[in-house]
Formats: structure tokens, sequence, C-alpha cells
């Protein structure tokens, strides 16, 4: 791994901003002095916690949990879940500021600094997320910033879809009224564009309504955005445009009921008490950035109270000691030690470690939360072995794949090991999940100077097929070389046993038992045999011997009776050949001269 960098929670692109990971509220003056009694209410990723007014808190659940209810339903994906839980915190505490927004953090106020990816090519934002959670602290009453929730869950559920569409869906929730299991959506945004023209008609248009699914499982699909609307709607698409904008134009919005999730928040929702300790932890959270000394006397009476709050106090003080420029890895190693349940504290500590220690809290982490795909593709970053490293890259995508830096790196580790075509694939998801058009760009010719590098990808993985063939081949002629060899040991052992004796210890050669000749004579004729010739040779006391010579065509002997007739020198093995009628087969032969 690289040497330790000073990031404390080095999260990659987990949520892009304005949807970040951790989010917070800064309400000037808000005192962190928790109440004696904390009530916290919880279904799916949501917790609400209050101090004050619990009808309040459950009416709140109940905005969130139908806003994943109506989403999971387009998405044809019941109870979605997001990357990390989320938490509002509702509190009548003097000084607190009602936004009920989810604001994002500046990185570079917290002292987190642009962490390159490699090779320099991009520069990622690495907000902290303190104790794995999403946070929201605003006084009760205040409208939830739906649209934040309905991004998370998209990001942490979905591809990246085409902006406009992403857009209006979350105009679209931000919209969203809930009464219990009564819900509408559709009324008047706060700032509407064509955007949200568009997804609001898709979404209250008694024609387009019942389809609306359908086009974004289209999306989801890999469609195009035109392509998806004809599949779905069967309507031109300047018609579609033209009756967006008229809607735009018209500035009439009207809200129309969609299917909720029948509720009834006592049975399903889950209700118990929260210390409150732990609750004045979170309300540090929020004063990080404008009232430290306070937020760090929250954080030590935690770690004074013990067990699990102990390990959130160590974690707020890494994160303190952080912001301060001072090393964060003491509060870390305590908040291991008090059992952390916070993937983020695994994968911080994790970093700039060799990988014999570091791959053990990569994967901690990644047991703690499974949604979250850093500690996956850490992981394969400090692994070796090639399709390990493959493996958990494509784990890391199947929980984000919206992050363009796993499928880079899966692209080029797939060209590596000679995946040409697989890596291709990769670095087209690459581009589509990009979240800009600059970056896009960027992508596309990342994969055009790559191309060089595919090409000899494809000739090493078309040579490794060929050498996988010819193993496969040698292969099967040794085992069938094998058994044949098996199966003669086995008959002579048979035959051996038959013959009431065993083989002998030395067994004399077929060829040595053949006599060896030798003859001058003057070649008479020949006959031609194929490849072969039967010559007759007459010696000088006028015999004849016919003789079978193999191959006769390198000597260029002509068929029939030879005029002149030449003189021969030939050995030859003596075994007669009823077949070809030869009294022996020639092994050596010299031609010396034509008679006279």
């Amino acid at each position: 791994m690289s040497p330790r960098r000073p990031l404390l929670l080095p999260l990659r692109h987990v949520c892009k901003l304005p949807f970040t990971l951790f989010a917070l509220c800064l309400f000037l003056g808000l005192s962190l002095s928790a109440r004696d009694r904390w009530t916290e209410i919880n279904i799916g990723p949501f917790y609400v916690d209050t101090d004050s007014d619990v009808a309040a808190a459950r009416e709140a659940l109940t905005q969130l949990e139908q806003v994943r209810w109506v989403l999971g339903g387009l998405l044809e994906n019941p109870g979605l879940q997001s990357t990390w839980p989320i938490r509002v915190i509702l509190t009548k505490s003097e000084g607190a500021k009602g936004s009920g927004q989810f604001i994002a953090q500046n990185a570079g106020e917290l002292g987190f600094v642009k962490q390159p990816a490699p090779d320099g090519e991009f520069a990622w934002q690495n907000p902290a997320v303190l104790h794995g959670q999403y946070l929201l602290v605003t006084k009760p009453g205040t409208r939830l910033p739906l649209f934040e929730i309905a991004g998370i869950l998209l990001d942490a559920n979905t591809p990246r879809l085409p902006g406009e569409v992403e857009s209006g869906l979350r105009q679209l929730f931000d919209t969203l009224e809930a009464k219990g299991s009564r819900v509408t959506w559709g009324g008047p945004p706060p700032h509407p564009d064509i955007n949200w023209a568009r997804v609001q008609l898709f979404a209250t248009k008694f024609e387009y309504s019942a389809s609306f699914h359908i086009f974004l499982k289209s999306l989801q699909s890999g469609g195009t955005f035109r392509a998806a609307e004809q599949n779905a709607f069967h309507q031109p698409a300047d018609a579609l445009e033209k009756e967006a904008a008229g809607r735009l134009a018209s500035g009439n919005w009207q809200a129309v009921p969609v299917s909720g999730r029948p509720l009834d928040p006592r049975r399903d929702f889950g209700e118990h008490n929260l210390d409150s300790v732990i609750a004045g932890v979170y309300l540090a959270d929020s004063q990080l950035l404008n009232n430290r000394k306070t937020a760090e006397q929250a954080y030590q009476s935690a770690i004074e109270t013990g067990g699990a709050a102990a390990a959130l106090g160590f974690e707020g003080l890494a994160q303190l000691a952080r912001l301060e420029g001072s090393d964060p890895d003491p509060h870390l190693d305590e908040a291991r030690k008090f059992g952390s349940h916070n993937a983020p504290v695994y994968v911080a500590s994790a970093e700039g470690l060799p990988p014999e220690q570091a791959i053990p809290l990569l994967k901690r982490a990644a047991q703690l939360n499974e949604r979250w795909a850093e500690p996956l593709y850490l992981q394969a970053q400090v692994t070796e072995n090639a399709a390990e490293k493959e493996t958990l890259l494509k784990s890391a995508i199947e929980r984000n794949r919206r992050e363009p830096q796993y499928w880079i790196t899966l692209a080029r580790t797939q060209t590596a090991d000679g995946h040409a075509t697989a890596a291709q694939g990769s670095w087209l998801r690459a581009e589509e999940a990009a979240a800009t058009d600059s970056e896009r760009a960027r992508i596309h010719q990342m994969r055009l100077d790559s191309e060089e590098e595919r090409l000899n990808a494809a000739d090493k993985a078309r040579e490794q097929e060929r050498e996988a063939v010819h193993i496969a081949n040698r292969r099967a002629q040794q085992s069938q070389t094998a058994r044949v060899r098996a199966a003669e040991q086995k008959a002579n052992r048979q035959l051996d046993a038959q013959a009431g004796s065993s083989r002998p210890e030395e067994v004399v050669p077929w060829s040595d038992v053949v006599p060896r000749k030798r003859l001058d004579g003057v070649l008479t004729h020949v006959d031609c045999l194929g490849s072969d010739a039967r010559l007759t040779l007459k010696s000088r006391d006028g015999a004849s011997t016919p003789l079978l010579l193999k191959n006769s065509s390198e000597f260029n002997l002509a068929c029939g009776d030879q005029h002149p007739a030449p003189r021969l020198s030939v050995s030859y093995a003596a075994q007669p050949d009823e077949r070809f009628q030869t009294s022996g087969v020639v092994e050596t032969l010299k031609i010396q001269s034509a008679a006279r």
C-alpha cells in the first residue's frame, strides 16, 4: 500500500456531492447537552431520534418510509437499502435552526484534501463519514429534504441514470406528501424546470403513469433516454417534449395519489430509548466545525461512560485530531479496542499498512457493512493474485455501479490478464458511470489511449488459447499412451501367469535375433511397389537374391530391367517376407558402379 497519508476516513467517492455520505445541518448556538430521555424509532435504514416530540418523529419516519416504498415500486426493487443508515435527530434545543436539509460539508474545511486517483487521472472528494451514517439535525415539524433521501436511495440501488432523469426524480420525490398510508406527489415544486416537468408528466398523467416503471427499467438496463421513452410510452420523443414544455409553461402542477405502503406506526416501527450520552455524540458531530471544544467534551463524556459509547467517543476524538493536524491513529486503535462497529474506522486504520496487516482490517470493514464497496476495492489494490483481484473488483462494482474508478481499474486488470473483450465492456461501463460530460470525455480518451494495450492483450489471449489447446492435446496423448502401456503390462502379467513363470530379466530384442548379411552383386531388375521396391541382385556365383528396399525414391532407381546394370553393395536383415517374396530387408545400400 502507499505510505500512510493523514486522511482519517478515506472514503473514495462513495456518494457524490451534494449527496455526501456524511451530511450536516450546522445550527448556530445548538446546545450539545442532551436531555435525560431520548426516544429512537426506526424502520429499514431510517432512524429518527427525538428528545421532545415522539409524534413528530413518527410522522417524519412515515415520510421517509413512504419515499423508500414508492421508489422501490418504481424500480421494481422492494425493500431498498442505503449504503449507510440515515439518522434524523429532532430536537427543540434552543438555537436550532430548522432548515431541514442535508448540507454537504466542505472537505477542505474539515482538513480532508482531494486525493488523486492512481496516475493522477482524477481528483475525488473524500468527505468524512463520522460514525458510519448520514446525519441530519433539525426541529420537529420541519419538512425533511426528501429529494436528498431519494437521491441517496437511487445512488445505492441503481446504475447511473441520465442526469435529466435523476434530477427530475429527485424533484418529484421532494413533492411527496404522506398522511399515514395516503400518499400523493407531483404538486408544485420549489424550482420547476424541464427535467421536473418531464418526470412529473410521466408520473401523474394517467396514460403514462402505469408505464413509468417500464421507462426507468429500460434506463437501468442501459437503454438510451429516447429509446426508453419509446419503449414505455409509445409516443414520439418530440411530442413528449412538447407536452412537458407545455406543462412547464402553464405552471399548473396538480398532485395525484400514488400507491403507498400500508403503515401502522405502532406495529411497523421499532421504538426504544436512546442513551442520552450517545445522543450527545450525534449532536456533537453537527458542531465539529464551529464548536470543537464542546464537541470534545461530548466525546470525552462518551468515553467515560464506556461500552459502545466509548467507541463512538474515540471515533469523534480521531476526527478532531485530524482537524487539528495531529495523529488520529491512537484514537482509532482505542475505538477498535472498544469493539467499534463502524466500518470506516477499520478502513482508516488499514491505510498505509503492509498488505498482510491491512487485509484483515479491510475484511472486517466489509463484514461490518456489506453494502460498502470501498473495502473490497482497497483489498483488490493490495492483492497480488490476478484472479482474486478481478473477483474483488467485480464484487465492489456489484455494490456501487456508479463509481467510474472501479470500472477503470477492472478494465485495466482485465487487459493485463489478457481478457480484452471483457476489458472493452468495462471501459464502456466506466463512461456510463461518469457523473459529468467532461469526466465522460476524459474516460473515453483513456479508453482510446488503451487501445494498443487492448490489442496486445487480445494477442496474448489468443496465444493463451492456443497454448491451452496444445497442452490439452498433449495431455490427451499422454493419457492415451499411459492407458496403452498399462494394458500391455496387464496383458504381459496375464501371459506370464499362464506360462507359469515370470518374465526373464533380460529380454533379447527381435532385431538382435535376425541375422545381418552383406551382398555385393549386380542389380538386374527393380519391381516398384509404391514407395518401396523389390531389388533382384545377382552375385558372382550367378545366384539371384530378391531384397526389399523401403523408401526407394531417395535412390532414384528406375523400374524394370536395369541397362546398364549397376553394381551394388548392400547389407540386409535376413528376414524372409512371403508377401513380397523377398529374402530380407535392405538396411544400407551403396551403388559402386555400372557393370561392364
